[in-house]
């Protein structure tokens, strides 16, 4: 059989040489291979992709955009940030509702931010590195630009950029220098104009606000203002700065708007005139009355709006006192409210004409937290007075991610939100 098969052999096949079997064994390796896996070369990256939440109208809700692309390397004179954090105001909700039309290209949301340096520029190298941790403001509501993004790039010639402060949270960061740059402003600008002291009779109306919690602690622990201060607010908001601020209760006198049935100017002409406040107490029953006695006020902080105080400025106010108003003469209404169209015909004449026609000096305050303008420097002074806790009552309501941001506009919308609302933005 076996030469049988050799027999049928494959001529072509006669070159192959035969196995020999006293042939030595393969000799064994002093060690195993092992193999490794090899990279490949990097590859530049020529942009870094954003996810951003952007809005076209009011008439449709805000959504993620993927088109906005970072050019690598960065300019020279800029820096690139992460965002984890964006804060939330008001004045997000009155750009969104100017935006009647849809529009052509992006809109997007948000003015502050908190995040870490992802790049830096050739110019900023001496300054900033990357990973360190900053916060700040981002206003370009013309351009069409926020910070709801996940990765901006922050000019610190035109954008207000600093360290966070050691002794806040992260989230806290995101929520403090708009709203702290402008109540600062408001009152380094009364100060340098001498119409604030420390005998200054001070009428807050808004005090549970943003705004308003930051120009209270100005006022008490910055400028010492010995004089009670008078606040107006609802009761919920009463209670809220009674709780997180219990060394300024004996400091200050509350009105609860709410019990007024929309006329806040009786209790004020009530005050004034008999140097009392009578206020009824739930709890009890009984009507408690706190005395008063420093007369007619000096100066309106306004952060909620409305004409009742004016109409009624004469029982209320002293001469050549100041009313200064973020709002305007109408009531906020963060649902229909619009950017830069809060000044009423009348408000704009008294604002022009106030200490002609009448005995106080009226004010619209608006707020441009564009750092070009910060010749106070005030970004760098509001960073001391956090990190000297000064300042130290930086409330944030809620936070949302940033998935949920319709809940977060819906909860913004209310005004019922005692400190800031804030969103939560994913690493992408």
């Amino acid at each position: 059989m076996a030469e049988e098969l050799l027999n049928k052999h494959d001529p072509k096949l006669a070159y192959v040489v035969k196995y020999n079997h006293d042939s030595p064994n393969p000799r064994e390796l002093a060690s195993p291979l092992e193999m490794k896996r090899v990279a490949r070369p990097l590859r530049h990256i020529h942009y870094v992709p954003v996810k951003s939440l952007i809005f076209y109208s009011k008439n449709h809700p805000p959504q993620f955009s993927y088109e906005t692309k970072i050019k690598t390397p960065i300019s020279k004179d800029v820096i690139s940030v992460q965002v984890e954090y964006v804060g939330l105001n008001p004045v997000d909700l009155k750009i969104f509702n100017s935006y009647t039309r849809h529009m052509n290209y992006e809109v997007g949301i948000g003015r502050e931010y908190y995040g870490k340096i992802s790049e830096v520029g050739s110019n900023l190298a001496d300054t900033w590195s990357v990973g360190d941790e900053v916060c700040g403001t981002f206003w370009h509501p013309n351009l069409g630009k926020g910070t709801c993004e996940s990765t901006i790039l922050v000019d610190p010639k035109v954008d207000v950029v600093l360290p966070k402060p050691v002794n806040i949270s992260t989230q806290q960061a995101a929520s403090t220098f708009y709203c702290l740059g402008a109540a600062f402003n408001i009152l380094d600008k009364l100060d340098q104009e001498g119409k604030l002291n420390q005998s200054s009779n001070i009428l807050i109306n808004g005090a549970s606000t943003m705004t308003g919690i930051f120009a209270l602690q100005l006022l008490k622990f910055h400028y010492r203002i010995l004089n009670r201060i008078v606040l107006i607010s609802s009761t919920s908001g009463m209670n809220f700065i009674k709780s997180n601020l219990p060394e300024l209760v004996d400091e200050l006198l509350f009105i609860d708007y709410a019990a007024t049935n929309g006329k806040i100017y009786k209790p004020l002409s009530d005050l004034v005139a008999s140097n009392e406040l009578v206020e009824y107490n739930n709890e009890t029953g009984n009507f408690i009355t706190q005395p008063f006695g420093q007369g007619s006020f000096n100066l309106v902080l306004d952060f909620i709006g409305g004409y009742d105080i004016i109409g009624h400025s004469s029982s209320i106010l002293s001469k050549d006192a100041t009313y200064i108003t973020t709002v305007g003469d109408n009531k906020s209404n963060y649902k229909k409210d619009t950017f830069n169209s809060w000044g009423t015909a009348s408000s704009n004449i008294r604002k022009l004409f106030g200490q002609v026609l009448w005995s106080f000096d009226y004010q619209m305050f608006y707020f441009d937290p564009n750092a070009k303008l910060a010749t106070n420097e005030w970004p760098k002074k509001c960073h001391e007075l956090i990190e000297s806790e000064v300042v130290k009552f930086i409330p944030v309501d809620r936070v949302y991610d940033w998935k949920e941001h319709q809940k977060a506009f819906s909860y913004l919308q209310t005004g019922r939100a005692h400190g800031k609302v804030v969103l939560k933005v994913e690493k992408f």
